[in-house]
């Protein structure tokens, strides 16, 4: 880890899978909310069985917003042809003056496949089309009139056509399973590390603890060594924040055990969670941190604390 990675300054996201209430003036009024508590980005989370869907969620904050930064955590690649993502995402961009941040994942949660009726392929279909994707994605951005002849795409002579103000726009690329630790390491520009899935769908409650999070570090460290940009921020979703390991549910995301020293959780008082923060930074280089809906109030002090510092 270069000295740039251990002191890159924080930057904090809360993501949304309820989105308050349904009507615009409770949506737009909670962005602004987010902004003015100080974090650098409003995330929307993309699930069939969500009471939100996350493009018109951005597109309506970004018309209320001014600073802050609106991401897709993560669009389901299964979900819609990458063209068209490619397509939405600039336009968000467009609208918003420069401040989409993409990001983009395999797809873990079977139930929700089965839902809709879209096959839930093993884990190596999907990882292979959402590596596709991912380049198609950031080559359009980029400008290219694309061919593609690929596994899972064609295209022929396509243009984006809809000119985002970055250039490129910011990837958000997982750092779950070690292929996609690799995959985040060549592609993004934030890896955002969550507990890789289960060949069956859902999480493997396994890879919460501190050994399996050393052992994705190590994987993107050896993969970044092949990268000759700029190496990619690194984040971190927040699975609970609580003020005592007593108040982590017994039927949380892993065990109570695990989870008290888990880097995806965060226990303590605002004091010792910032310290947490810190030591954290120290040792793996995040420097981003994501929170969710329900923890807004708890994780504004400590936004407040340690935003770009």
């Amino acid at each position: 880890m270069t000295l740039e990675e251990s002191s890159r300054p924080f930057r904090f996201g809360l993501v949304t899978t309820s989105g308050t209430e349904a009507s615009k003036t409770a949506w737009t009024s909670y962005a602004q909310r987010v902004e003015q508590l100080g974090f650098d980005v409003l995330q929307v989370a993309d699930h069939f069985g969500n009471s939100t869907v996350c493009t018109p969620r951005l597109a309506a904050a970004a018309a209320v917003t001014t600073t802050l930064r609106l991401g897709s955590y993560v669009y389901d690649n299964d979900f819609r042809h990458p063209v068209l993502l490619a397509r939405e995402a600039a336009e968000i961009d467009r609208l918003s003056g420069g401040r989409m941040e993409l990001g983009i994942g395999a797809g873990w949660s079977r139930s929700e496949y089965e839902m809709v009726g879209i096959a839930f392929d093993e884990g190596p279909v999907r990882a292979s089309r959402y590596e596709e994707a991912v380049e198609i994605v950031r080559r359009l951005h980029q400008g290219e009139s694309l061919d593609w002849a690929g596994e899972h795409y064609r295209l022929n002579g396509c243009e984006l056509l809809v000119e985002p103000v970055q250039q490129p726009i910011p990837l958000v690329l997982g750092g779950g399973g070690s292929r996609m630790t690799r995959l985040g390491a060549r592609w993004a520009d934030i890896v955002a590390f969550v507990p890789k899935s289960l060949p069956g769908g859902g999480l493997d409650p396994a890879e919460f603890s501190r050994s399996a999070f050393d052992h994705k570090i190590s994987v993107l460290e050896a993969a970044l060594e092949q990268r000759s940009t700029k190496p990619p921020e690194r984040a971190a979703l927040v699975f609970g924040l609580h003020r005592s390991s007593d108040e982590i549910p017994l039927e949380d995301w892993t065990s109570r055990e695990v989870a008290s020293t888990s880097p995806y959780y965060l226990v303590g008082d605002s004091a010792r969670v910032v310290d947490e923060i810190l030591a954290r930074r120290d040792r793996w280089g995040i420097s981003h941190w994501t929170f969710w809906e329900e923890d807004l109030d708890a994780a504004a002090p400590i936004v407040e604390q340690l935003r770009g510092r």
